[in-house]
């Protein structure tokens, strides 16, 4: 096929540098749900059956926030200890970090500031962090309590989610405050950089 530059309505490097790529990373213990998490947000499925991450699962979806597309990267990182070095190598430029534990599961949870060490050892320090409680739909086998949960997460300026990849429920209201709060993040800091005379004077 035969065409000459700028025959294109738009240029593509302008085009695809104006679009907006988060990335976000899920961690926590083997079987608390962080592959079900994003394939609930992904595809709006859930498997009944249990099939290990071998180092690492990825989905994307485009999702609009406040009118806009964001480019959304999820990557499911393998909580077995045999993957730490590639869970290591792929913290780096997260935009948003949720650390998973099983409600039904004490020690899922008491393992959250481990996982909440590594990432700050590996990841950047820019990044958002959540805690999500997942499989609420267990209830009668509620082994964490949320207060406990709510407490730990507060007490590090984390937000706090519960969340059942079997009903949905609370699945869409974490991925949708995440990403929220990362794009007004990203704004933010948008703004600060074009205009950094107006904020050195404000402070």
């Amino acid at each position: 096929m035969d065409r000459k530059p700028g025959h294109l309505p738009r240029d593509v490097r302008a085009v695809a540098s104006s679009l907006i790529w988060i990335k976000v990373v899920g961690i926590g213990n083997v079987g608390v749900g962080k592959t079900s998490l994003i394939k609930h947000f992904c595809e709006s499925k859930f498997s009944t059956g249990y099939q290990p991450t071998v180092g690492v699962d990825y989905g994307f979806k485009v999702e609009a926030v406040q009118g806009i597309d964001l480019r959304v990267h999820l990557w499911d990182l393998s909580g077995s200890c045999e993957y730490e070095d590639v869970r290591n190598e792929l913290y780096s430029d997260t935009d948003v970090v949720f650390i998973v534990y099983d409600v039904t599961n004490q020690s899922s949870f008491e393992g959250v500031e481990l996982w909440l060490r590594e990432f700050a050892t590996y990841g950047n320090n820019t990044a958002l962090m959540c805690l999500v409680g997942n499989k609420t739909d267990l209830r009668e086998d509620h082994g964490v309590s949320p207060l406990d949960a709510k407490r730990w997460a507060a007490q590090r300026g984390m937000s706090y989610f519960e969340t059942s990849c079997a009903s949905g429920e609370g699945v869409q209201t974490m991925f949708s405050e995440m990403l929220l709060a990362t794009t007004r993040k990203k704004q933010l800091a948008a703004d600060v950089s074009q205009h950094p005379a107006v904020t050195q004077h404000a402070s």
